[in-house]
């Protein structure tokens, strides 16, 4: 692959994992920061793992316990993410950096979401974990529909890059 072709594509990674580390964080930072309805997002997910998926009460204190000690490892690594981010973008205003450099700050966001990824993977399946055989269909169902959300699903998809 020729160098030009590797920039571009660390810079599309880039972008890709910028933009969806934003949507996160805007995400978590709109629903813990309402004031009206501090546990919304929070109440939001227990009434639909108990309407949609059919969780007990014994479920529910389950899955809040989970929750509670995800967000906990979750915010520092949302944290970091934000200033590895920023040391990332602190670079445009040095007046030469190599492409070397360019790439290592570039392989430091991706190795933070990559951990950020797979704790929530984690996480994920311990909810799963949760469910009783009949549940499994429904949760499954939910799940993705969160995922979607989360990866960037609720804006409108297409079919790649325009050709050129």
């Amino acid at each position: 692959m020729n160098p030009e072709k590797k920039i571009k594509s660390l810079v599309a990674i880039v972008v890709f994992l910028l933009l969806s580390n934003i949507a996160m964080i805007v995400f978590f930072m709109v629903l813990g920061n309402n004031p009206r309805r501090p546990n919304h997002g929070r109440e939001e997910v227990t009434n639909l793992l108990k309407k949609e998926v059919g969780f007990s009460p014994a479920q529910i204190a389950q899955y809040d316990s989970l929750r509670n000690e995800h967000f906990k490892k979750a915010r520092p690594l949302f944290d970091s993410i934000k200033i590895t981010k920023e040391n990332f973008y602190n670079l445009l205003f040095k007046d030469s950096v190599s492409d070397a450099e360019l790439g290592n700050a570039a392989d430091k966001i991706g190795e933070s979401q990559k951990i950020l990824d797979m704790q929530m993977f984690q996480h994920l399946k311990n909810e799963r974990n949760l469910c009783t055989p009949d549940q499994l269909p429904k949760f499954d169902s939910v799940i993705k529909t969160i995922v979607s959300k989360m990866t960037g699903g609720f804006r409108k998809s297409h079919n790649g890059p325009p050709q050129k």
